[in-house]
């Protein structure tokens, strides 16, 4: 019968591990955007309509890094419509889920969301 043996040493390091493994990311699925981390008339939202509540929860939370845009909704995500003015932004038929996409956050909108977080984008 063949034996295996263990050795445990504490100290012993391969390297260090990467804080981004650890990270996340935030996508226009159901209400994780619109009235999850953003909606202007709650009366959680701090003045760019950011949910106040939800960025403290995120904070707690240290996440080193949020990927925007994320998950399936990257497929059909056209960057061009997310930036300029909001009254300016065409609004879509995501080809992802047949919602129409506002795009009221766009790129420059989740930057700010990410600095308030205390997080990478």
């Amino acid at each position: 019968m063949e034996q295996a043996k263990v050795i445990i040493d504490k100290d012993f390091q391969v390297s260090r591990i990467d804080r981004r493994i650890y990270g996340s990311f935030i996508e226009h699925l159901g209400r994780a955007v619109y009235e999850g981390i953003y909606q202007p008339d709650s009366p959680f939202a701090d003045e760019m309509g950011f949910r106040k509540d939800a960025l403290e929860l995120v904070k707690e939370l240290h996440v080193p890094v949020v990927r925007y845009p994320g998950g399936n909704f990257i497929s059909g995500y056209k960057w061009e419509d997310s930036v300029g003015p909001k009254e300016d932004r065409p609004k879509r038929i995501g080809l992802d889920w047949s919602v129409v996409e506002t795009n009221e956050v766009g790129l420059n909108e989740f930057s700010d969301w990410a600095k308030k977080a205390n997080t990478e984008s």
